[in-house]
């Protein structure tokens, strides 16, 4: 019972071109993901480690 699963039978399956065109269009959604999801990351990431921005003298001036 166990040895039937694991028994290679021939499939009739077909894949019609919308099918190859869904799966090329998943493939470039997840790159896209990554992509963001590894820029936003890499952003918040540098902002933590980076140089604090010195405050402009402009906006920190009191009036006379």
């Amino acid at each position: 019972m166990l040895f039937v699963g694991l028994i290679a039978m021939p499939a009739s399956a077909y894949l019609d071109p919308g099918t190859g065109s869904m799966i090329l269009q998943g493939l470039i959604a997840g790159v896209a993901i990554a992509w963001f999801t590894i820029k936003n990351y890499w952003y918040k990431l540098t902002a933590f480690f980076g140089k604090k921005k010195e405050s402009s003298s402009i906006l920190d001036d009191e009036p006379e």
